[in-house]
């Protein structure tokens, strides 16, 4: 295992970074699309449609990961970890490079294309779950997945403030420096990641294995539940995280770097509470009770929100926001993972992603052309779901919330 050990620093770098590339880019759609002066839209474009473009913009990149996650993951089942993991990073390289170019032509198709590339490889977040758990013991599962969450919380802290910052010299310069450093990714995947999954046999690979997996999700008794409270859980934190910035801007004026301090402090908040706080909880208390106690108390502390006169209470608020929402990934993957036998790790979290991944396609379509009349709906229909996801959970893992048992 020791050997390995690279391997598994190298997985965490994989997410950090593809975390980090996507947290450049991500405020500054809001601000491309609401900001007058940028010609991304036309100028008479109304708020109501402005708030459609940005709803398809956040949704495609998902979409396309909803396809990609269950194929990667099976494609890692079959031929190993790395090769997959260095194709998924060169295609995440060429979306980015065809974001840039759109860009800078202020080619709004070029930028939907590239969502759609991206997302595309952003589907090798099943690749790097299952190597974490290739290199993971059942005991240390819980443990290497919340390090995992770390990584990509740290990779989410500094980048909107650094993606902010560098569109103060041009909108186009963030989706630069993200396709540089998946460059830098796939140079550490490729010098220093050593395979952690010899495969023996193979599976079927179908493009539509998104579709099929989704049904299949729901035929696991032992985790239909947890598919669906997490498919819940991720719609509404989309809702509520993907849309604020409109909120944000409406009701604060916040401009392009502030918005990437916000996020920038959200992603740290979580980091910090994935990779430490929440230690001792791990430590003491099962998965489920873990993943439905953060889905609760983070649906209040997102229902607060709206009453916040001041961005100094925001800022507050949302650091508890992100300690109680780090309980649920590393949770909810650990109950996955537990479920799958060795073999199929890559498919099982390969439907996980699916199912996450649907979550975020739908909720920015859904919500699109809302949020664009009704700042204030992220909240209140985020909040709302997140307590709909837990009180499911809370009725079908009743005997285990209630006992609250300690490991």
């Amino acid at each position: 295992m020791k050997n390995y050990k690279s391997s598994f620093y190298i997985a965490l770098l994989v997410a950090f970074i593809d975390n980090m590339s996507i947290g450049l880019v991500f405020p500054i759609f809001s601000s491309m699309l609401f900001d007058n002066s940028f010609s991304l839209v036309p100028l008479e474009t109304s708020f109501h449609m402005r708030g459609i473009w940005l709803g398809l913009l956040l949704s495609l990149m998902p979409l396309a990961q909803f396809f990609s996650a269950p194929i990667w993951g099976t494609i890692s089942d079959n031929k190993g970890r790395k090769k997959p993991l260095q194709t998924s990073l060169i295609i995440a390289l060429l979306g980015y490079v065809i974001a840039f170019l759109g860009v800078f032509f202020s080619n709004i198709f070029f930028l939907l294309t590239s969502r759609v590339v991206i997302g595309f490889a952003s589907g090798n977040i099943s690749i790097v779950q299952a190597s974490i758990a290739d290199l993971s013991s059942q005991e240390q599962k819980v443990k290497n997945f919340s390090l995992y969450a770390m990584a990509l919380g740290s990779g989410f802290a500094l980048s909107p403030f650094i993606g902010g910052s560098l569109s103060s010299f041009g909108y186009s310069y963030p989706f630069l420096f993200a396709g540089l450093i998946i460059a830098v990714n796939l140079l550490f995947v490729f010098f220093f990641f050593k395979e952690t999954h010899l495969s023996t046999f193979k599976r079927k690979l179908s493009l539509v294995m998104g579709i099929s997996q989704l049904k299949k999700a729901f035929c696991f008794k032992g985790l239909r539940v947890i598919f669906l409270c997490s498919f819940l859980d991720i719609f509404a934190w989309s809702y509520f995280f993907e849309f604020i910035p409109v909120y944000l801007i409406t009701r604060f004026h916040f401009s392009p770097i502030e918005l990437g301090l916000f996020f920038g402090a959200a992603g740290g908040y979580y980091a910090l509470s994935a990779g430490l706080l929440i230690r001792p909880f791990i430590n003491r208390f099962k998965p489920e009770i873990l993943f439905l106690v953060g889905i609760f108390l983070g649906a209040l502390m997102i229902l607060i929100v709206p009453f916040l006169r001041f961005t100094s209470w925001l800022f507050f608020v949302m650091f508890f926001i992100c300690f109680f929402t780090s309980f649920v990934m590393p949770s909810a993957t650990t109950l996955v993972s537990n479920k799958a036998s060795p073999e199929v790790q890559g498919e099982a979290l390969g439907i996980f992603t699916s199912i996450n991944a649907a979550a975020l396609i739908l909720s920015p379509l859904f919500s699109g052309s809302i949020v664009g009349a009704y700042p204030v709906l992220p909240m209140w229909i985020g909040g709302s779901i997140k307590l709909l996801s837990a009180l499911i959970g809370v009725v079908v893992f009743r005997k285990n919330f209630l006992s609250c048992k300690i490991k």
